[in-house]
């Protein structure tokens, strides 16, 4: 039973109390994103004034629309929530269609004043007696790109033709403005993200993390579960539902609180105690749970998950066309201790010697060739081939600093073919990083448009792949027990 949440993430028909024609009010952008992102259902704007928003009929009640509404967006001033309240209560007397209520809007408990609690406990008093579930207040709302709704007013940057793509990232968080980062971030790189489900929780009064873990748990389109977590009433709970999941499918967690300052910080942004951070850390390590300490290490470890094979264990080859980079690269994986180059065959030394330029490095050290800047196409494609036949290779970091001389173009339909028509994607787990900035990013973006994400430098790449790794030791511990 999932208490109406397939309703917030596909719901029959939207009302948004609060709609406005007004561009620098979110109740305009709210209406727009909806739009913008093609939701094929209905769209009904709350406002006494307007007799149009956004070029859609508005009305002036939701006792007024005719239609079924399963899910209400408020967005109006806090102080109107008393008679927003008497409006939702008569219309579940007269049509009880109503399932789902987003409060985008804020000042609400987490103000810690009385009139703020005042609100919220009113909001939830007449939402309760109705059995409407709520997300919020004091949130931006939720997105869901397969079933086309957001009901966000943040501009996601989002491109057109990347909304509707089913990505498998579902994502939490407890704070409005890194929700709306995450999302900025994402439509920003050489392939936009476009997120399975994303949803910012605010307050918590009712929709919580647990609802939401245990509804993506059991989501056939969820691939893996990214959260912001600043902090939660009941961690032992938390940690047990996320327990029960990891052992299905991974989560990525940024959780905020480590210092004694940022751990009042956190309570004072939603109300909500951040809990020893010195316990959930030992938790996250006992029970699978991928913790990360940045928003680009998040950002990383998220898309390899979605897009990577899980490696089978930590023995990675560095396969560099760059000296430099490439040392880089190996002095990150020296720092950690579930990551190891492996000795290949001497069968693939003599391969790789035979097919790259004279000049190359083979193996000193082992587990590491420089195949040097005077590698064409054909030299990165192949090499990464022979490496990845090798038995004693689990995942391939590769690097290449594009020279002028390397046609882009042709090195993105090379890796291409290799990894994603040959499939040796599906076979090892290869960490391409091509180097730099904009200069390679229409290349990034053909190989990410495959679903293969890239990597802007070696030591993102190393992050995510101890991350992954430590996934897979996680499960090989669980299913020899």
């Amino acid at each position: 039973m999932n208490n109406h949440l397939d309703s917030l993430f596909n719901p029959e028909n939207i009302a948004v109390v609060g709609a406005s024609n007004n561009p620098l009010k979110a109740g305009y952008v709210i209406i727009q994103n909806l739009i913008n992102i093609g939701y094929p259902k209905k769209i009904f704007p709350i406002n006494i004034k307007e007799e149009y928003v956004s070029g859609i009929k508005s009305y002036e009640s939701l006792c007024d629309i005719e239609d079924k509404v399963e899910m209400v967006v408020l967005i109006m001033p806090a102080g109107a929530i008393f008679d927003v309240m008497k409006d939702i209560e008569n219309r579940m007397e007269r049509r009880n269609d109503i399932k789902i209520i987003v409060c985008a809007a804020a000042d609400f408990a987490e103000t810690k004043n009385p009139e703020g609690i005042e609100r919220q406990n009113y909001l939830m008093e007449i939402s309760k007696r109705y059995g409407i579930r709520v997300v919020g207040p004091n949130c931006i709302g939720v997105i869901d790109n397969v079933n086309r709704v957001d009901t966000t007013f943040v501009e996601t940057l989002l491109p057109k033709e990347s909304r509707g793509k089913k990505g498998g990232i579902s994502f939490i968080s407890q704070s409005g403005a890194v929700a709306a980062s995450l999302l900025m971030i994402g439509a920003s790189q050489p392939a936009p993200i476009s997120f399975n489900k994303f949803i910012s929780i605010g307050n918590m009064a009712d929709i919580d993390f647990i609802d939401l873990l245990e509804y993506f748990g059991n989501d056939v389109d969820t691939k893996v579960i990214g959260l912001y977590l600043e902090g939660y009433p009941d961690g032992r709970k938390l940690i047990n539902t996320m327990a029960n999941i990891t052992v299905k499918k991974p989560i990525v967690v940024l959780k905020v609180g480590r210092s004694e300052k940022g751990a009042s910080a956190a309570s004072s942004h939603t109300g909500s105690l951040a809990g020893s951070d010195t316990v959930y850390d030992s938790a996250f390590k006992q029970y699978g749970v991928t913790r990360v300490d940045t928003i680009q290490e998040l950002m990383d470890t998220l898309q390899a998950f979605d897009s990577l094979k899980l490696p089978d264990d930590g023995n990675v080859f560095i396969l560099s066309q760059a000296g430099g980079p490439g040392i880089y690269c190996t002095d990150s994986v020296s720092d950690y201790d579930n990551l190891e180059m492996p000795v290949i065959g001497d069968s693939t030394k003599e391969k790789l010697k035979e097919i790259v330029p004279a000049m190359s490095s083979i193996c000193k050290p082992e587990g590491y060739a420089d195949i040097t800047a005077a590698a064409d196409v054909r030299h990165h494609v192949e090499s990464l081939r022979i490496v990845m036949d090798d038995s004693n290779v689990s995942s391939v970091i590769l690097i290449t600093v594009v020279p002028t001389f390397l046609p882009q173009k042709e090195l993105a339909e090379g890796l291409i073919e290799l990894l994603d028509h040959e499939g040796y994607k599906d076979k090892k787990t290869v960490f391409i990083n091509i180097m730099s900035g904009n200069y390679v990013w229409e290349c990034r973006k053909s190989i990410e448009d495959r679903g293969i994400y890239t990597f802007t430098t070696p030591d993102l790449a190393v992050k995510a792949l101890s991350n992954m790794v430590r996934y897979t030791n996680y499960l090989k511990r669980k299913r020899g027990k």
